[in-house]
């Protein structure tokens, strides 16, 4: 049951993290204003606050080389689309973060991905994120 709930934690966080780098992306606050007030916002959800916390800082600070290996590996064609919507740059960079930082197994992140792209992006965005994770993981 620990595990359940250890589980829980990280999709929640994985829900700010997505709210906190669209927000971050307007460019009205700094990266430590929105991880403060989104700790603060969401002190009575079960958050893995330090999951947080570390995805979010990293993919803040390699926010550029993340969106090159992202647009490098990225079929953009084949979905016929010229870029990227920032809501699924925002989940594919946070995904790759976790890939790096926390070792999630690959299978677990592109189903996180999906979701998150079905509940935050555009209608069909979950096949572009589910494709272009398919690639950026092997």
């Amino acid at each position: 049951m620990k595990n359940l709930a250890r589980f829980k934690e990280k999709v929640n966080a994985r829900n700010i993290m997505v709210q906190a780098m669209y927000q971050l992306s307007f460019g009205h606050n700094t990266a430590k204003e929105i991880e403060d007030s989104f700790v603060k916002e969401f002190t009575k959800t079960k958050v893995d606050y330090i999951f947080f916390k570390n995805i979010f800082k990293y993919t803040v600070k390699n926010n550029d080389a993340l969106k090159e290996q992202i647009y490098s590996k990225s079929d953009l064609e084949l979905f016929g689309i010229k870029k990227i919507d920032v809501m699924e740059e925002n989940i594919l960079m946070l995904i790759l973060s976790e890939y790096e930082l926390d070792q999630t197994p690959k299978n677990i992140l592109i189903d996180e991905a999906v979701r998150l792209s079905k509940k935050f992006g555009a209608d069909n965005a979950y096949k572009f994120v589910n494709a272009t994770l398919d690639t950026l993981l092997k």
